[in-house]
């Protein structure tokens, strides 16, 4: 009897025969963080979730109901692969006054966005211009189409013009696009100075290079009005990417694209090629809340829930591990950076600090190349004060423990 079709695609050293582009697709500590996250005996703070507590799921139910009484059997039937008009037409008015809806491609989340630009863009052995550290999700969906990242460091500013020039310089081959995250990035909650965004759209424009833009977390800002987008100062070389994952529900599964309409054509034709369109029940769900009246009300609640929660952890972090950290207390978006100022290696920390009931992500799942492994990323919004001094001393006792091992 022949081997099974499963087998057969395993060769003698165990590994899966699958395509090369599975196979340039990175693992990350992300496998083992999902593992724990419902672990009652495991306090999380690894995943980027937002607090679900805060959802307006009472909102979302009144929207769905009135929607499948207003459109019935129409909503659950296939539909335009650009997406739900109205939903296009208010992200355009809202959030892009010089753009029309034609110019908006709604996607199965974020992540949807970041795949249908790799695919756009990207030819493998490609170079592209990434921050380091950088969203872990890009990393890996850049990752399968099997380009050369560049990394430019992500200061407590954004990176440094002058670096971001020297780069394009010096590669023979212009990188296919620069990936940023300009608003309280995810993993270091920094933040673009208005300087450097001008510097860093101007450098980008005049050298041909399109500028990838992620805004998730853009609406999330706690004290200040955040300087102009780099859309703004160039829409033309410009490709945004958003969500509501962050400011609505992640399970909703609604993001975007705004692209410039000459390109909207082709990536609209790449998206019905992997999911013909995403769910329009959602789509309209995410529309009637939007257009409730409760939508402004609800974000600020969440920004002061949030600039609350971002407040204790800064304070917990120092008030715990003192003179051994250095920290930013974050302005916006969901986590904090924190970086060990003596030997500490995190991967090391990780998995002392599971052991201890507490779940972090160690800062070098972010680079694309080597980093120091002695930051982490702390995701500060799901949990309440007492979860909060739980978890941030059992992270303490891992680090004694550390550091008792090492002597």
């Amino acid at each position: 009897m022949g081997k099974s079709f499963t087998k057969s695609l395993i060769n003698s050293e165990g590994s899966i025969r699958s395509s090369s582009r599975v196979a340039r697709t990175p693992e990350s500590v992300i496998r083992d963080i999902l593992k724990v996250i419902n672990d009652s005996d495991i306090l999380s703070f690894a995943g980027g979730l937002p607090d679900d507590s805060l959802f307006p799921i009472e909102d979302f139910s009144d929207g769905a109901a009135l929607a499948i009484r207003e459109s019935g059997a129409k909503l659950f039937q296939y539909s335009e692969t650009q997406g739900h008009p109205k939903l296009r037409a208010w992200i355009a008015e809202s959030y892009y006054p010089q753009s029309s809806p034609e110019e908006i491609l709604l996607t199965n989340g974020s992540q949807q966005a970041l795949d249908l630009l790799g695919r756009f863009f990207l030819d493998e052995g490609d170079s592209i211009l990434i921050e380091r550290p950088s969203y872990l999700g890009a990393i890996q969906t850049f990752s399968s189409y099997g380009p050369r990242f560049i990394g430019l460091d992500y200061k407590s500013e954004g990176p440094d013009p002058s670096e971001l020039k020297a780069q394009i310089s010096r590669n023979h081959n212009p990188p296919k696009f620069f990936y940023c995250i300009p608003d309280f990035q995810n993993p270091t909650g920094f933040s673009y100075s208005l300087q450097n965004r001008k510097a860093i759209a101007r450098i980008c424009e005049e050298a041909g290079i399109p500028v990838l833009e992620d805004v998730a977390y853009r609406e999330l800002n706690y004290e200040n009005e955040i300087p102009i987008s780099l859309h703004m100062l160039c829409p033309e070389n410009t490709f945004s990417i958003g969500t509501f994952s962050k400011i609505l529900a992640p399970g909703l599964r609604v993001g975007w694209i705004r692209a410039p309409k000459e390109l909207m054509r082709e990536l609209i034709v790449q998206k019905q090629a992997m999911d013909l369109h995403s769910p329009l029940i959602n789509q309209e769900i995410v529309y009637q809340f939007l257009i409730s009246g409760n939508f402004r009300n609800h974000l600020i609640g969440l920004k002061e829930n949030y600039s609350r929660k971002a407040k204790m952890a800064t304070e917990m972090f120092l008030k715990t591990f003192g003179g051994a950290i250095r920290l930013k207390r974050p302005l916006g978006g969901l986590f904090l950076w924190v970086e060990f100022l003596d030997k500490t290696d995190t991967n090391l920390l990780f998995k002392t600090a599971l052991e201890e009931g507490v779940a972090i992500v160690p800062g070098d799942t972010f680079f694309t190349d080597e980093s120091s492994g002695k930051q982490l990323r702390w995701n500060f919004s799901r949990a309440n004060t007492e979860e909060m001094e739980i978890g941030a001393n059992r992270l303490f006792k891992a680090w004694k423990r550390l550091h008792s091992i090492r002597k």
